[in-house]
């Protein structure tokens, strides 16, 4: 062999190494992130290899550029998109947000100063990704004899990403979740997707935000068909993760978790109400607005029910739990005051929460002759811990001090909060049935909740059990109230064996208060209290945001 030919093999060999780690280096900017992340947040080294397989990709893309200029811009642009992802897991232990994001775009010359000198410490952080940057430019170049190699890199970078999301999907969660789910909350929302990925989620928030506001400029035409001349007060009380299977107010349930309920005559439990989702951020806004699963974008477009009540010359209240956060727009947009209570719990007490709410509603019936009040409450939300020691009936529980989380135990705890609720719902009834008034009262649950040996839980799943969207929905009238609407008493009681889904609220709640909406948003076929009710086919939206499932079939 000759010198050239030694020369040339060794140039040759040097070239392949180099172009090698460049790529590496790439590899390493895109994940860096995902490294600080694991660390802070003890995801574990699978979340790692998983943040690897899912920038293979990009890697592989990389590696067609032929012109060394146009990589120099490439991995530029990554660094810095890597820097951001660093400097908020660093500083709030997350990734890029749309709150973070909007916050950029609306901050000024003088917030971004003192962020920049506030933080500056933070850039001593990203001294290893600018490092990572410059010795991959300095090292990239593609030897002249590996153009082949550039097709079997992209292949692969793109087959092994595609082939682990078919197992997971397949195998690991034995197609329980849809591909959007899968790809939105567990590829997309990490680097070096995340901030492509949230500044899209911004741009729609952006128009969300819009459209809320051109929908303040619309009304529904409510007004109240009867003349009423008592005081009038109506209530919509949510709950939280409460399923329709463990009340024993259904006849079916053999432990008495809703002793207190059972003992009112004026109400009627309608027996299959099917939720509309099995997460909060998407249940909320079809129960207070006309939004349903097929055309959810409805609940940015219209103001929610607190505007028929305002309209037809009522006082509006919403009041909340702070532990729960759907307050932000869907229940106080348009509402007179909204009222948030905060959880304080010292040595096992409630000293505030749902209680609270009870002590709030008695003082507002006193003040108000028409009133018309929204409440959110934390419920029987998990771990279940939210009942006071005198409603710690069902023993052993998950709360017991070194006990295991098995599925006998959360029950326990979770009927022994079934309790607590029934005694605030009871309580709030009681508030409301005054003399001379007509009162109705209109409670459900925005999900229900699987609970099972190793935990409990709802909402990731995109084909979800029936008890994590089969929940109560209870109406309860005071005798003044059926006085004035025995017919409607009449179809309650009729309607208790029908099919209804979570999109019957928005109407039934104006119905129960004879709040009569202008033509283009009524539908009466909806109201449970109406003669002119129809079952219709519910449909459940899951996690996705997207895609819908009919649980009847």
């Amino acid at each position: 062999m000759s010198l050239s030919s030694i020369r040339s093999w060794f140039s040759s060999s040097k070239t392949k190494l180099f172009y090698a780690c460049s790529l590496f280096m790439l590899l390493l900017i895109l994940v860096y992130p995902c490294c600080i992340y694991m660390c802070k947040q003890n995801t574990g080294l699978s979340y790692l290899l998983t943040s690897v397989i899912f920038a293979l990709p990009i890697v592989g893309l990389s590696s067609l550029i032929h012109r060394k200029w146009i990589y120099w811009v490439v991995i530029a642009v990554l660094t810095i998109f890597s820097i951001a992802e660093l400097t908020m897991v660093d500083l709030y232990g997350e990734y890029l947000l749309p709150g973070s994001i909007y916050s950029f775009i609306r901050t000024n010359s003088q917030e971004a100063s003192e962020f920049y000198k506030t933080n500056l410490g933070e850039v001593i952080n990203w001294i290893p990704v600018v490092m990572l940057c410059v010795i991959s430019g300095l090292l990239y170049s593609i030897p002249k004899y590996l153009k082949w190699l550039e097709g079997v890199m992209l292949l692969l970078t793109i087959l092994l990403p595609t082939g682990f999301v078919f197992y997971k999907m397949v195998g690991f969660y034995n197609n329980q979740l849809t591909l959007r789910y899968y790809v939105d909350k567990r590829i997309l929302n990490r680097p070096p997707y995340n901030i492509v990925y949230q500044s899209l989620q911004t741009y729609n928030e952006i128009k969300k935000r819009k459209a809320v506001e051109h929908a303040k400029d619309i009304n529904f035409g409510a007004k109240q068909v009867t003349k009423i001349d008592k005081k009038q007060v109506y209530v919509l009380a949510i709950g939280e993760s409460l399923r329709y299977d463990n009340i024993s107010l259904n006849g079916k349930y053999p432990r008495s978790t809703t002793p207190r309920l059972e003992a009112l005559d004026n109400l009627v439990l309608f027996d299959d109400y099917y939720s509309q989702a099995c997460l909060t951020m998407y249940s909320i806004p079809q129960l207070v607005t006309r939004a349903t699963p097929d055309n959810y974008q409805l609940n940015f477009a219209e103001r929610s029910i607190i505007e028929p009540f305002r309209e037809a010359g009522f006082h509006t209240y919403t009041i909340v739990n702070n532990n729960l956060l759907s307050y932000e727009k869907y229940l106080s947009d348009g509402v007179d005051s909204l009222i948030i209570i905060h959880n304080v719990v010292k040595d096992g007490e409630i000293l505030s929460g749902d209680k609270t709410i009870v002590h709030i509603i008695d003082s507002l019936v006193q003040e108000h002759d028409k009133l018309f009040i929204l409440i959110q409450f934390y419920g029987n939300h998990s771990f279940f811990t939210n009942y006071e020691k005198e409603f710690d009936v069902y023993q052993p529980n998950s709360n017991d001090e070194e006990a295991m989380r098995d599925s006998i135990l959360l029950i326990n705890a979770y009927d022994n909060s079934i309790l607590y609720t029934d005694y605030i719902l009871s309580s709030i009834i009681n508030v409301i049935d005054q003399p001379n008034t007509v009162s109705g009262f209109m409670f459900m649950s925005d999900h229900g909740e699987f609970i099972g040996n190793g935990g409990a839980g709802h909402g990731g799943n995109c084909t979800p059990l029936r008890t994590e969207y089969h929940v109560p929905y209870i109406f309860w009238w005071s005798k003044g109230y059926e006085d004035i609407f025995p017919e409607k008493v009449a179809m309650a009681k009729k309607n208790k064996q029908a099919k209804i889904n979570g999109d019957c609220v928005f109407y039934s709640v104006c119905d129960m208060a004879d709040i009569q909406l202008d033509s283009a948003y009524n539908q009466p076929t909806w109201s449970v209290v109406s003669p002119k009710f129809k079952e219709h086919q519910r449909l459940i939206l899951v996690p996705d945001g997207v895609t819908t499932i009919n649980p009847d079939i």
